[in-house]
C-alpha cells in the first residue's frame, strides 16, 4: 500500500470507501435504468395503437397484467380504478407515478453526497498533512528540502484523490437524473395515451 495513504489513513479510508460506495450505485443504477426494464416495448406498442376498440382495450390490459416493468406497474394502476371519473384516475396514476420516480431516482442522493464530500475529505486531509508538516518544520527546522517537498506531496494527494472522486460521481449525477428524467416524460406519454383510450371507449 502507498505510503501516503498509510500516513493519511484517516482521510483516506472516508475516501476509499466512498469509491467503492459511489461505483456500487452507478452500476446498480445503470442496470436498473436499462430502457427495457422501465417500458417494455411490447406494451408501449399496445398502447399506442390507433384502433380504440374495447378488445384492443382489452388486449392492453392483458398484456399489462403480465409485464414485469414499471409502464405494465401504471397501466395496471390505470385499470384497477377505470371505475372512477377520469379526473380521480388521473390523481391516483399520479400519486403511484411519485413513488416510482422514488424507486428510479434511488441511489442519487447517495451519490451527490459523495460529490460534496470528496473534496472536503481530501481538502481535510491536506490541511492535516500541511499541519503536520509545519509541525516538523517548526521542530527540527529547514534542514532537508526533499524531506519538505515530499510532505508538501503527500498532503495534496488527498485533495487529487478527493476530486479524483468527486468528479466522476458528478458526471454519473448528471447522466442518471436526466436518464430518469427521460425515462419518466415517457412513461407520462404512454399513461397519458392509455388514459385517453380508455376513457374514449367507454
Amino acid at each position: 500500500m502507498p505510503q501516503w495513504f498509510i500516513e493519511s489513513w484517516i482521510v483516506m479510508t472516508p475516501l476509499l470507501v466512498c469509491s467503492v460506495v459511489g461505483l456500487a450505485v452507478v452500476l446498480e443504477r445503470v442496470w436498473a435504468l436499462r430502457r427495457r426494464r422501465i417500458i417494455s416495448p411490447v406494451l408501449a406498442a399496445a398502447i399506442q395503437q390507433r384502433h380504440n376498440t374495447p378488445d384492443k382495450i382489452e388486449q392492453v390490459r392483458a398484456l399489462s397484467e403480465k409485464d414485469k416493468s414499471i409502464l405494465g406497474e401504471l397501466a395496471q394502476a390505470v385499470f384497477a380504478h377505470a371505475a372512477l371519473p377520469k379526473d380521480e384516475n388521473m390523481e391516483a396514476l399520479q400519486a403511484s407515478a411519485r413513488q416510482i420516480t422514488g424507486r428510479l431516482e434511488r441511489g442519487l442522493t447517495t451519490l451527490a453526497l459523495i460529490v460534496e464530500l470528496g473534496p472536503l475529505l481530501g481538502l481535510l486531509g491536506t490541511v492535516i498533512g500541511m499541519v503536520k508538516l509545519f509541525t516538523d518544520v517548526a521542530q527540527h527546522g529547514l534542514g532537508e528540502p526533499a524531506q519538505i517537498s515530499s510532505g508538501i506531496y503527500q498532503a495534496l494527494t488527498a485533495t487529487m484523490v478527493g476530486l479524483g472522486i468527486a468528479v466522476p460521481a458528478l458526471v454519473a449525477v448528471m447522466y442518471l437524473r436526466r436518464r430518469v428524467e427521460l425515462l419518466v416524460l415517457e412513461l407520462e406519454h404512454h399513461t397519458g395515451e392509455l388514459l385517453t383510450r380508455l376513457y374514449r371507449s367507454q
